[in-house]
């Protein structure tokens, strides 16, 4: 209430169009005790100045009278730019008028003018105070002042006239003097105080009038004194006018670009300093080194104007400018070669443009990708790829590939062609010189890393011969690099700052209000679609900037956009055991064994035996043909010519299997991991496991399988997903009310933060006694735990526990003993999760059951939620029993 009665008074007060008032102390008083935001939101509004009413003392004393405190009219706020705008808006720097910086400082002080020494040929006059030491047959000291007739008086020798006389001239009148009437006595004179002189200053200066300055000053001294020139006044033709006539002009040109200020003539009392207006101006930008708004004289050139601006730049293309000028209304462009430079008369208003130089580099070959010192080179006449790379290794970087590199060739004003290349046999020493690459001007030669992607390269390529100290150092290192990573991505990301903005408000909001909201009235947010880790970590893993991938993206695309009717896309597709498959450009006479080599090699699973091509007809048939081949006598003899869009199928060696392997754990006599073989089973890994220990329980054994984890990592994705979308829509219903914040959200995390295990339901001893049979695939996983001794019950009871297993116990008297169900339980779903992991549900009614129709050791009752009080969510209940299930696989695998 205090702050809005403040608010209300200072309104009123504000509000009076120009009208002066005293703040009282208890005004300012309560104005400090408002928050500075609430402060600086009234001075902004109302154009109070804060610092004075703070410095204020809020009173005033008997002897002092209070200064009164102009309040203008209220003002509308400025559309100012925010932080972030003004950190990433581009600006452009308008052209300033040349030397307008040079007035633009402090104004000059008469103790900077006084400080210089003063010269010999300065003028003495009235005002004038001078120091006189005698000093041999008499020694003493006179300070005297030049009288307004013009006389200095002095004790001993009489008055003498100084009017018009040197300061040099003076010291040698007195020397003589003191010589002639002081016999035995020198005299040592100097000035110790000048006097002031008055001069006018006025015409195109930002402070005309009459000034009072030392009588050592100049013409420059005068402008600075007047605050410096007008936008339009003239620095070339500033006039010192004395009795009327103009005595000297100044050009501050002179001064500026040879530092001459031999017109810089000194005032005297009377003189006038006048600016007049400038008459031509032009514009000069582009490629000088000196951009800027030049004044310029009647019969300047524009070699003239060069000079001004100190020469055109390294990058200034110097054959001709272009000048744009008005001529009877219009505006023209015209064209000045160099040599008509000193013949070009400027006038006013012309825009001189000095334009760069192309980028394009002749004789030159770029070097890109894996190599130690990439960039442009100089090329000459029958230069090889050997040559450029100095004829050995020690140029590139240790990741590069040296079996594969490519030549871009063309591309400025031609269709592009590609070389391809093999590396290491070009710098071999023993190569034959038909074989070498000879590049040409303006070639692009790419070199690749034969790493895919930058984790595995930076994995590949760690130094492994480093003290434990060092590897500290490096860990540490790259943690910095990554918080110095995180704060660029603050810093240019708007929209995370405005987050980070936000929650500083919402901070202070906080503290403002006692109040705090309610569960329910937080941010649903979390019902916005989520990735799983997986496909973050897909995202993260970049792509090392040599690899195949960031380089040939640019060069397919080039070749993607040369295409047509009669020159098809020269790209070949490679596929199967080939370490990189995918696109890659057809380079001159390519054959299978060119683009095998662009693939990374062959793998070790390869079929030498048989290949396929694919090739497209380019007719109106658009027939595909299909023809095998023998790749080891393709390799050995090329004959195979690749075509555009031809597409190669390295085949894969029959019945090849990577080396698989499978872990058995628990209760066997050899746990561990067992290498396969295709077709081996479980119960023949089990026998080479020594078999079972006499400890094991046969009946709770939990199996997993890589294959099924991934599909249930999918199923519980798909599952979140349609779940977030049925909440969302009853969320949107009426009859909502059931649906609470907390519910909901924790249902969600849980349901998120889940990982699958990936198990199937086996009943081992069917398979040890040979009535099943398992195939094991590579990553499955047994476990095998000790005999079971508890039943667990989880779910919507009171009491969520594991009992002591007991001969003869029913399943209502272990929910009894886990504290009865709740009153959210639905009975009729309640079901049993058996040690092997399959679901019973009983048959009776769930109090009826009997323990020995379903239970046993190491079972799970689980009791579900009635999803009816979920406002009948249809996958409410499917989703807590996936949790419960996938809950009890973990615990069962954890307790091994």
């Amino acid at each position: 209430m205090l702050v809005n009665r403040l608010l209300l008074l200072l309104i009123m007060l504000f509000a009076c169009s120009a009208a002066a008032f005293t703040p009282t102390k208890q005004q300012i008083e309560q104005f400090k005790k408002l928050p500075k935001s609430q402060q600086q939101l009234l001075a902004k509004q109302y154009g109070i100045d804060i610092s004075t009413l703070n410095s204020s003392s809020g009173g005033t004393t008997e002897n002092q009278k209070p200064e009164a405190v102009n309040m203008p009219q209220p003002q509308p706020e400025k559309d100012y730019l925010s932080n972030e705008e003004k950190r990433f808006k581009p600006e452009q720097e308008d052209l300033k008028p040349f030397g307008s910086e040079l007035f633009s400082g402090n104004t000059l002080s008469e103790t900077d003018v006084s400080n210089v020494s003063v010269p010999q040929d300065y003028i003495l006059g009235a005002g004038d105070q001078l120091k006189v030491s005698f000093f041999g047959q008499q020694s003493f000291e006179e300070i005297v002042e030049v009288d307004g007739e013009g006389h200095v008086k002095l004790s001993e020798l009489g008055p003498v006239s100084v009017t018009g006389m040197q300061y040099s001239e003076f010291k040698k009148l007195l020397q003589d003097k003191v010589s002639r009437e002081l016999i035995g006595t020198s005299v040592y004179v100097s000035l110790t105080a000048l006097k002031k002189i008055r001069v006018l200053v006025v015409g195109e200066v930002k402070k005309p009038g009459s000034y009072t300055l030392s009588s050592l000053s100049n013409i420059t001294h005068s402008i600075y004194t007047s605050g410096g020139l007008t936008d339009i006044g003239s620095f070339r033709n500033i006039q010192l006018k004395r009795k009327g006539k103009v005595i000297k002009t100044l050009d501050l040109y002179d001064l500026l670009l040879s530092g001459d200020n031999a017109d810089d003539a000194p005032l005297r009392a009377g003189d006038t300093v006048f600016v007049p207006s400038l008459k031509s101006q032009v514009r000069l930008e582009g490629a000088v080194r000196r951009e800027a708004i030049f004044e310029v004289k009647e019969g300047e050139s524009l070699a003239d104007l060069m000079i001004m601006s100190g020469g055109m730049s390294a990058t200034a293309f110097k054959n001709s400018v272009t000048i744009s000028r008005y001529t009877n209304g219009t505006r023209t462009v015209i064209g000045v070669e160099r040599s008509e430079f000193a013949s070009t008369m400027l006038k006013d208003g012309d825009a001189v443009k000095v334009d760069k130089t192309g980028t394009h580099f002749d004789n030159e070959v770029t070097l890109i990708g894996a190599v130690v010192r990439p960039g442009k080179y100089a090329w000459k006449p029958g230069l090889t790829i050997s040559e450029l790379f100095n004829n050995s290794l020690h140029s590139v970087l240790p990741q590069a590939d040296t079996g594969y590199g490519l030549v871009l060739r063309g591309g400025r004003f031609e269709k592009v062609s590609l070389v391809q290349f093999n590396l290491l046999e070009q710098l071999r020493p023993n190569t034959n010189k038909k074989h070498l690459v000879e590049l040409q001007s303006g070639d692009k030669v790419f070199v690749f890393s034969r790493f895919q992607y930058l984790n595995e390269e930076k994995d590949a390529l760690k130094a492994l011969d480093l003290t434990a100290d060092e590897l500290e150092q490096q860990e540490k290192t790259k943690l910095w690099h990554l918080y110095e990573n995180e704060l660029f991505k603050a810093f240019v990301d708007t929209e995370a700052i405005a987050t980070l903005n936000q929650g500083q408000k919402s901070q202070v909001a906080t503290e403002d209000f006692e109040e705090k909201s309610e569960p329910e009235s937080e941010n649903w947010s979390f019902m916005l679609p989520e990735e799983t880790n997986a496909e973050l970590d897909t995202k993260t893993e970049l792509p090392s900037p040599f690899s195949r991938i960031s380089l040939l993206e640019p060069v397919i695309r080039q070749l993607q956009h040369q295409a047509t009717p009669q020159h098809p896309l020269e790209i070949v597709t490679i596929q199967g055991r080939v370490k990189y498959p995918g696109n890659y450009p057809i380079a001159s006479n390519y054959t299978v064994k060119d683009a095998i080599e662009a693939a990374g090699g062959l793998l070790e699973s390869a079929y030498l035996g048989l290949a396929e091509l694919t090739t497209f007809k380019n007719d109106e048939s658009m027939n595909v043909e299909h023809r095998s081949f023998d790749l080891a006598m393709e390799l050995k003899q090329p004959s195979i010519t690749i075509k555009s869009k031809d597409a190669i199928n390295i085949l894969s060696v029959p019945k090849w299997m990577d080396e698989n392997q499978v872990t058995v754990k628990g209760e066997v006599k050899f746990p561990g991991t067992y290498t396969i073989k295709r077709g081996e089973t479980l119960n023949d890994v089990l026998a080479r496991a020594g078999g079972l220990t006499e400890f094991a329980s046969i009946d709770s054994a939990v199996f997993t399988r890589e294959e099924i984890k991934n599909q249930e990592q999918e199923q519980l994705k798909r599952l979140t997903e349609n779940l977030r979308r049925e909440i969302a829509s009853k969320s949107l219903q009426p009859s909502s009310e059931n649906i609470t914040y907390s519910e909901v959200k924790q249902l969600l995390k849980d349901l998120s933060t889940t990982k699958a295990q990936g198990r199937l339901v086996i009943n081992l001893p069917s398979i040890m006694n040979g009535r099943q049979s398992l195939v094991l695939q590579d990553g499955d996983t047994l476990y095998i735990p000790q005999e079971r001794d508890s039943i667990s019950v989880i779910g919507e009871v009171n009491y969520p526990a594991s009992h002591l297993f007991e001969q003869g116990l029913s399943l209502s008297e272990y929910l009894e003993r886990s504290g009865g169900i709740k009153e959210l339980a639905d009975e009729e779903r309640i079901y049993i999760i058996k040690a092997n992991g399959s679901v019973i549900i009983p048959k009776n009614n769930w109090f009826a059951v009997n323990r020995e129709d379903t239970l046993s050791a190491g079972d799970t009752i689980v009791v579900p939620l009635n999803s009816n009080y979920m406002d009948n969510l249809t996958l409410w209940s499917t989703t807590t029993q996936i949790i419960y299930q996938l809950g009890v696989a973990a615990a069962a695998i954890n307790n091994i």
